[in-house]
């Protein structure tokens, strides 16, 4: 009614007009400004965080040198001044927030950037996406809602009201069992003689799979409290009921590792808090803190006392696929000490792990003072001889003795851990009743070295991205998941350190380590923390003799790793050596030379000779004899395998397999030479023979036969560019640029989170035009990553009912690992190379470095703490430069910069038909480089490529836009306007107008007069462009409201806007009027606006632009434009299903501002005065085709000129 009156005076041509019409711009931008800075936790911005004050400080006090590898070309760039750039950076930063509403699961987190905490503030029942875990990568467990203690799932987020489907809350292959909240330790697998769910059944003959144990839960604990009516509660995760929780919140500390719970039980009047975590230097020990006090404001005034009983379980029902040895209590003399079990994983009985619990208790008075030390002097055995408890029985809590201290010490120690290999189940109960007993009265001490333990750790590795909170949080938390669940020290060198797809708070995917941990793990820690990715390599290592012997199974001679292995490296039904993905030798071998060339103290020829030739040269050995030749082409041909993408089994020639043998059979050579071992000299035949699968329109086939109707899994081809590097002269280039574009426009919409890492590597490296780089990067992560405690799922849709049956691995390790490499080698175009003297055959390792301005990320990145030859770099991206920075070591490094002047990415031709694409015959040269030396504490510069627009004149590319409306699962907005004519953003219902609005930035207003989208092939129906013109009052409205985001908090979508604005010292309704209003007035229609609930405006912005007075102020400059497909269709290339690039539709218009409908019948504005705008919006209706598809059209980029 509010916007009907405004309308109608809108009619009436008198002062009255000019008043509301000053006020209307004023209640959009407000709500404009709602919509970038989301109320929900608009924090401060502390742009020199901890971290960034050590880094300047360490900064500004060196006296380094500064290398300019060429000057820097200043008239190419946009010169700003220090504190505008501040501003642009900070601005951005609060623009980036509205990403968290994105994430699923982060409507009820919360994240505090400064120190470095997740959590959230609603319990639900227990489910695995809501979950923390506490790990330090020799144990971990995962933690209920509640705090501690052992649950299974009974919650689907994606389907809280079916409870008839078991499948909801299963784990997926191979085991498809129902997932827990449970514990784990390191390197622990049983032997399965039949699993589930496997892709090899008939290997299953020849032995057993193996998949991971969990061990008994060592968080479990139960609380029973007895009221004075003897009424019976108990606390555990079991028993209790969500609606039974109030004042609920959970956290997840990435600094230290800790999580803690807290919350309100029994009508408020007990208080419960938690705090958990495994300490990150014992790694055998694993600690548990609750505290339990009465809530005295909530008590009944007749409350007398509650009797408390705490129960100290170990329960073998907790653990999965082990057998249970021994448990029982542990005396010194007479005095119980503690509790043990011992579990053997399932059919491997030389093997075993054990728990030992000891608990202490402190009853506190109301001073806070210990009033006694409790014993836990009793133990009970269930029924089933399968769990024993120590008891501590009927401690009286009243408001003289309010509070309970419970300090629970556990100490896991299996057979795999360093030193125990060969002990006696006795011996390992020694050792772990040795460590609990001597940490019992030290939680705190414990607590504080374990922060210790993790600030050493870190070593000030850290990457940050000032201009955005969510991929700072995403880089934040990946490498913190990752170290997780690795470790740096007792770890047998021959044994190395299996790092499962999941870590060790989950058994998806069994616990099994897969490619992920050689392709997408081990490369994202090399760079930070090379010892522990040692580590992770020599696991390889170690496995290298069973390798040999599968191969020697099947006929070879040389190596075959399987594809999936744990405590043993056979061959498995899950893991298959032969007939299957080949490729994981190749990605062994990848890794294994990694570390070389990253060339870590002790890292040099020894470890060449002795680690990584044997790796390369059995790989090449069994490559040899596997590949087939075929005379009269010339050529090596591979069979019958599986590439990386897997919805492709059992094909010819893979393009990443074969594409890898070619490069490794480069590796044996030249590494071979170099250590003057003996060279096959078929492999310098294989290299240049084997075939690389191509269309005539040269792109690259996935494998031999491949047609369009192939829907892709995941990346594959362009895992040829990164991480395999398989570009050596402009023939190669031009290929991948095409290659880049085709399978970016044909992934699965579900593939999982590895994909669009590699395509940010790719587009960076590969293109000269646009943005797409970092629209990829958010692809990357913000289908993916899930609240409240920023883990990685596999898939962008978890739900089971409606993503084909999938159910994710969770967490995926693997996203952590590639999100990391889309940064560190990614937007730094950081690789690790070498050249070969061609006179002494002898290899010297290098640094590639290429790196491009990052139009989304204004003040780019920095990633500090970067390790290469034993020195510490610090590697800088800003607005203009890229700089590498020599901070320690005595090592002078070599550094390559590509030239990309033989890049041309927008030379494809489209396919035009049979016969009438246009061929490519430019002369093939091959690619040049610059080489530098940077010496100690000497500074490497170099001005950054900056990309040029797609196309020339377009106002909108690469800046900001949002999607008021959902879009298909996968899908960013930002794709719309990156510049690349090949990726897309795609509504999700077509049935829905959906919107998209663009923010041009501060001082960036742009009057349109035409412009251009390009479509997928599913073009709109009709497309409309709405604008928000400018004025000086906007702009220092704009000033006046960051004003308030950057120093007031507004975590409560429940207030009022009124009461938000309020916060700013304690301000008046009159003068927020006087601000808000023109008169300083504010009437009923202004003061309806002002109280309506921040949570109500998200619902409002749905409706733009056609609520009535919004359409005012948001005017429609094109209405309704219809889309005529602008290419012809070509039935070959569906009939024939032909791999081509096919053109785009385009859709071209122009503004004519004086048949627009708002200033035809408008006394404001002259129509000779075009409207400047900063905000647009795009509305896209239906789709051309009446298909039956309910997804909306593909926009594939919008193009507007000013």
């Amino acid at each position: 009614m509010f916007f009907d009156n405004v309308y109608s005076q809108r009619k009436e041509k008198d002062l009255v007009l000019l008043i509301w019409f000053q006020r209307i711009f004023i209640i959009m931008l407000l709500i404009i400004f709602l919509i970038f800075n989301c109320f929900i936790t608009v924090q401060s911005i502390h742009i020199n965080s901890f971290f960034n004050n050590k880094f300047l400080r360490h900064f500004s006090t060196r006296n380094n040198k500064l290398i300019y590898a060429s000057p820097i070309a200043q008239s190419n760039l946009s010169i700003l001044s220090v504190g505008e750039e501040i501003s642009q950076v900070a601005t951005a930063r609060k623009t980036s927030k509205k990403l968290y509403d994105l994430l699923i699961n982060y409507e009820d987190s919360y994240y505090d950037d400064e120190n470095m905490v997740l959590g959230t503030d609603v319990i639900t029942k227990n489910t695995y996406t809501r979950q923390p875990y506490v790990a330090n990568g020799y144990i971990g467990s995962r933690i209920p809602n509640i705090g501690f203690g052992y649950a299974l799932d009974e919650y689907s987020i994606w389907n809280p009201d079916v409870t008839d489907n078991p499948e909801l809350f299963n784990n997926g292959w191979p085991l498809r069992n129902r997932r827990y909240a449970g514990s784990f330790v390191s390197d622990f697998y049983s032997l399965q003689k039949k699993l589930n769910s496997t892709n090899f059944p008939e290997i299953d003959d020849i032995g057993y799979s193996n998949v991971i144990s969990s061990i008994p839960e060592w968080t479990n604990i139960k609380l029973t409290v007895i009221d004075e009516n003897d009424r019976s509660f108990n606390f555990n995760p079991q028993d209790i009921s969500v609606n039974d929780i109030t004042n609920y919140h959970q956290n997840l500390s990435m600094q230290n590792g800790m999580v803690t719970t807290d919350l309100n039980w029994l009508n408020n009047t007990l208080h419960i808090n938690s705090t958990m975590f495994t300490h990150r230097k014992l790694y055998p020990l694993g600690l548990l803190e609750i505290d339990i006090t009465l809530n005295r404001e909530y008590l009944p005034t007749d409350f007398a006392t509650y009797n408390i009983s705490v129960f100290d379980i170990l329960d073998f029902n907790t653990s999965h696929r082990t057998f249970l040895r021994d448990m029982g209590p542990s005396y010194d003399s007479s005095k119980m000490q503690g509790i043990f079990m011992v579990v053997e994983p399932e059919n491997v009985p030389y093997t075993n792990c054990v728990i030992f619990s000891t608990t202490e208790i402190e009853q506190l008075d109301i001073t806070g003072s210990v009033h006694r030390n409790i014993t836990l002097d009793d133990y009970v055995i269930d029924g089933m001889n399968s769990s024993i408890s120590q008891v501590a029985k009927d401690i009286t809590l009243s408001t003289e003795f309010p509070k309970l201290k419970i300090y629970k010490y556990s100490s896991i120690i299996s057979s795999n851990y360093d030193g125990c290999k060969n002990n006696t189940y006795q011996d390992n109960l020694n050792e772990a009743k040795h460590l609990a007993l001597n940490s019992r009265g030290n939680f705190q001490n414990l607590a504080d070295s374990n922060t210790q333990a993790w600030v050493d750790l870190y070593d000030n590795a850290f990457i940050e991205i000032p201009s955005d909170s969510v991929l700072e949080l995403a880089a934040r938390s990946s490498l913190f998941h990752l170290m997780s669940n690795a470790r740096l020290h007792n770890i047998s060198e021959d044994r190395g350190l299996p790092l499962p797809v999941s870590g060790l708070s989950s058994d998806s995917y069994g616990g099994l380590v897969f490619w992920d941990a050689d392709v997408w793990m081990q490369p994202a820690i090399l760079p930070f923390f090379p010892d522990v990715a040692k580590n992770i390599n020599n696991y390889r290592n170690a496995t290298h003799k069973q390798a040999q012997l599968n191969a020697k199974q099947y006929g070879y001679n040389g190596a075959w790793y399987p594809w999936t292995s744990g405590g043993f490296s056979n061959c498995t039904s899950t893991g298959p050596c032969i007939d299957y993905e080949y490729h994981i030798n190749v990605d062994i071998a990848l890794a294994t030379f990694s570390i070389y060339m990253n060339g870590a103290d002790g890292i040099d020829d020894t470890y060449l000779k002795y680690t990584v030739w044997p790796i390369v040269r059995d790989a090449a050995i069994a490559f040899t004899e596997y590949v087939q030749y075929d005379k009269q082409l010339d050529v090596y041909e591979t069979f019958n395998l599986t590439d990386p993408d897997e919805f492709a089994n059992h094909v010819n020639n893979g393009a990443f397999t074969n594409a890898g043998i070619k490069i490794l059979m480069k590796w044996a050579v030249d590494i071979g030479n170099h250590l003057e071992e003996k060279v096959d000299p078929i492999w310098k035949a294989i290299n240049e023979k084997i075939v690389i699968p191509k269309t005539s329109s040269n792109i690259t086939l996935e494998y031999s036969g491949m047609n369009s109707t192939a829907e892709i899994k995941q990346a594959d081809v362009p895992l040829l560019v990164y991480p395999l590097g398989y570009i050596t002269d402009e023939s190669i280039l031009n290929n991948a640029i095409r290659d880049l574009y085709y399978y970016s426009e044909h992934q699965a919409h579900t593939g999982p989170a590895m994909t669009y890492p590699v395509f940010v590597a790719a587009a960076a490296g590969l293109l000269n035009h646009g943005s797409s780089s970092q629209s990829y990067l958010y692809k990357s992560i913000l289908p993916y990553l899930r609240g409240p405690f920023a883990q990685f799922s596999e898939q962008s849709d978890d739900n089971f009912l409606e993503n084909g049956g999938l159910h994710p691995a969770y967490p995926f390790l693997t996203a952590n690992g590639g999100f990391l490499q889309s940064i560190l080698f990614g937007l730094t175009g950081i690789r690790y190379s070498y050249k070969v003297d061609s006179d002494t055959n002898k290899i010297a390792r290098l640094l590639k470095f290429n790196p491009i301005k990052l139009k989304l990320l204004p003040g780019g990145l920095k990633i500090r703490n970067f390790k290469y030859m034993g020195q510490v770099l610090d590697i800088i991206i800003d607005d203009y430069n890229g700089t590498i920075i020599h901070k320690s070591g005595n090592k002078t490094i070599t550094i390559q910069i590509p030239d990309r002047s033989s890049i041309r990415d927008q030379d494809i031709n489209p396919y035009r038909g049979k016969n009438k694409t246009k061929e490519d015959n430019r002369i093939l040269s091959k690619r040049k480089s610059n080489i530098y030396e940077l010496k100690p504490n000497e500074n490497f510069t170099i001005p950054l490529f900056v990309t040029e627009l797609n196309a020339p004149g377009n106002i909108v590319e690469s800046k900001q836009i949002t999607n008021l409306t959902e879009g298909v699962a996968g899908d960013v907005a930002m794709s719309a306007v990156d510049g690349n004519n090949y990726t897309h953003w795609q509504p999700v219902n077509k049935a829905e107008t959906a919107r998209l609005l663009i923010d041009l930035g501060p001082g960036n207003e742009q009057t349109i007069t035409g412009g251009m989208f390009l479509w997928g092939q599913r073009p709109a129906k009709n497309v409309s462009i709405s604008v928000l013109p400018h004025s000086q009052a906007t702009e220092q409205l704009f000033q006046n409201i960051t004003y308030f985001a950057e120093h007031f908090e507004f975590p409560n979508r429940e207030r009022t806007i009124l009461q938000l604005i309020q916060e700013v010292d304690n301000i008046t309704e009159p003068e927020v009027c006087q601000i808000f209003s023109s008169d300083g007035v504010c009437d009923a229609g202004f003061t309806q606006l002002l109280n309506w609930k921040s949570k109500d405006i998200d619902e409002l912005i749905q409706q733009f632009p056609n609520t009535p007075g919004i359409r005012e102020n948001f005017i429609t400059i094109v209405d309704n434009l219809s889309v005529l497909p602008s290419e012809p269709y070509y039935p070959e290339y569906y009939e024939q299903a032909l791999i081509e690039i096919l053109p785009s539709n385009k859709t071209k218009f122009s503004v004519d501002y004086s048949k627009v409908e708002y200033y035809k019948k408008s006394e404001v504005f002259e129509q000779s005065q075009w409207p400047k705008t900063r905000f647009i919006i795009v509305s896209i209706q239906d789709t051309y085709d009446k298909d039956l598809d309910p997804k909306g059209s593909t926009i594939k980029e919008i193009i507007l000129y000013s």
